[in-house]
């Protein structure tokens, strides 16, 4: 049986499938791909994940998760990094290349925070989040990482002093009405780290609002968001522009 075939049968994402299966076989990917797994392979497979709801997320049984070439600890108290989400530090080496101040809003595990203090190590970093228990998951990462960065617990940007050059924030956009019905995964992840509101986008537009007089001249906002509520976004912005799932402002 190859690992594809077992993505419907267990309720389980393709990605996460791999990670477990590079985990408990000690094979490479290509192999995974191309070749059907060994039935001890498979055995291994099923003993972890049958002792757990179908479709549990993979990244809270293995307590960790990949992430721009890193490996982070990740528990239930926080939203589980998307691969695509990576785009984001892509975008900040294309748009800001060189940020002395920044914050992650919304930071949860701290992945983007902690992975742009290691790639910009003089910098000044700030992760907030409303969620105590999130911050004390960005914490193990940070000392993961022995990295310097400033946790501060509060809701998006209230209370922070000062002007930023880079802002990044993975924030929560899902409408409530939508939960759960795209992404098994979801049903297990913080409900307050997904649900933007009745729309989706409320808490998008209040950080999109905070931040715009927070940057400095040059200053840019990056962050992820539901690419249907583009047009609702932009309409409070001049200077906006589109990638894939990512908006980027300029004040």
């Amino acid at each position: 049986m190859k690992l594809r075939n077992l993505e419907a049968c267990l309720g389980q994402d393709f990605q996460d499938l791999v990670w477990l299966a590079e985990r408990v076989g000690s094979i490479g990917r290509a192999h995974l791909f191309l070749r059907e797994l060994q039935p001890s392979i498979l055995k291994r497979i099923l003993n972890v994940l049958l002792d757990y709801p179908k479709g549990y997320p993979v990244p809270y049984i293995l307590r960790e998760i990949p992430f721009y070439g890193r490996c982070f600890y990740v528990d239930e108290r926080v939203l589980i990094p998307r691969s695509e989400t990576e785009t984001l530090i892509d975008l900040v080496l294309k748009y800001h290349p060189n940020p002395r101040r920044m914050v992650d809003v919304g930071t949860g595990s701290g992945v983007l925070g902690i992975t742009l203090k290691i790639l910009f190590p003089t910098s000044e970093v700030i992760l907030t989040d409303i969620s105590k228990e999130a911050l004390e998951v960005a914490k193990i990462n940070a000392q993961r990482f022995n990295v310097e960065v400033l946790l501060v617990r509060t809701d998006l940007l209230s209370g922070l002093g000062g002007r930023y050059d880079l802002i990044v924030s993975n924030p929560p956009y899902i409408a409530r009405s939508e939960l759960g019905k795209y992404d098994r995964r979801i049903l297990f992840e913080p409900r307050k780290a997904l649900i933007g509101g009745e729309m989706g986008y409320e808490i998008t537009l209040k950080l999109i609002r905070e931040a715009l007089g927070m940057l400095k001249d040059d200053g840019v906002l990056i962050f992820e968001s539901d690419p249907h509520h583009f047009q609702t976004l932009s309409e409070i912005a001049k200077n906006v522009e589109f990638s894939g799932r990512f908006v980027i402002v300029r004040p």
